[in-house]
């Protein structure tokens, strides 16, 4: 889907911030033979990429996104603005179009809010399992910031997510394999999935794709590629 999106051919330069364990990047280097600069701020990450996913297409580097340079046809990033926080959402979005092609696209994958308002750092997932994450909410990506971008595509994943994360909860129940975490760490973990499913249930909890292009792109149309089914308008 991401790839699709994107709408990637041979040759394209892309940018990934925030790449997790790199799976994606080889996916998409491997499927549609991309040039890959993808960075990370976690060392441990970096080394599973590396060792794990390992590809002549891609560079995976251990730096911060606010220090990339170059022009690139492609900027992508999948569960890395969760992190980011709304005070920083305008040096996020104004890093990705500086390094943007005036005819590229940016594609954004992540959580999202359903309620306005501040977000509480002190709920069990802010203290437990993601500190100094924030989940956005629409009104927050309205900002000064989004003026220059013009927005081509939104998909918002609800209930169906439900599944996913019911499926995480089901291969956790033995925790084969891994028997250094204490039943502490586990009944967090499984807390934590079952909350998860419990907010997207409610729809309190979405995961967005956006897919956006420069408000003065050179782009000559709209981004149809995104709706079309076997290279074809759906009927």
């Amino acid at each position: 889907m991401i790839g699709r999106k994107l709408d990637l051919k041979p040759g394209m330069k892309l940018l990934e911030i925030g790449f997790g364990f790199g799976s994606l990047a080889h996916f998409l280097a491997t499927k549609y033979d991309v040039q890959i600069t993808a960075v990370t701020l976690s060392k441990a990450q970096m080394e599973w990429a590396q060792k794990h996913y390992g590809h002549p297409n891609i560079d995976f580097r251990y730096a911060d996104y606010r220090d990339a340079e170059g022009l690139y046809d492609r900027v992508y990033s999948v569960g890395m603005f969760e992190h980011v926080g709304r005070k920083s959402f305008a040096t996020y979005f104004d890093k990705v179009y500086d390094c943007l092609k005036d005819d590229g696209i940016f594609l954004l994958h992540t959580l999202g809010w359903a309620k306005r308002g501040e977000w509480n750092h002190n709920a069990f997932v802010g203290k437990y399992i993601f500190p100094g994450g924030e989940l956005p909410t629409l009104y927050l990506l309205t900002e000064e910031f989004s003026d220059k971008w013009h927005l081509e595509d939104f998909h918002s994943l609800g209930k169906c997510y439900v599944q996913t994360l019911r499926s995480w909860l089901n291969n956790l129940k033995t925790w084969e394999g891994m028997d250094e975490f204490d039943t502490k760490f586990k009944r967090m973990w499984e807390y934590y999935l079952s909350c998860c499913a419990a907010a997207f249930e409610k729809r309190r909890t979405k995961v967005w794709q956006m897919v956006w292009t420069k408000q003065l792109s050179t782009r000559l149309d709209d981004c149809h590629h995104i709706r079309l089914v076997d290279g074809k308008p759906p009927q």
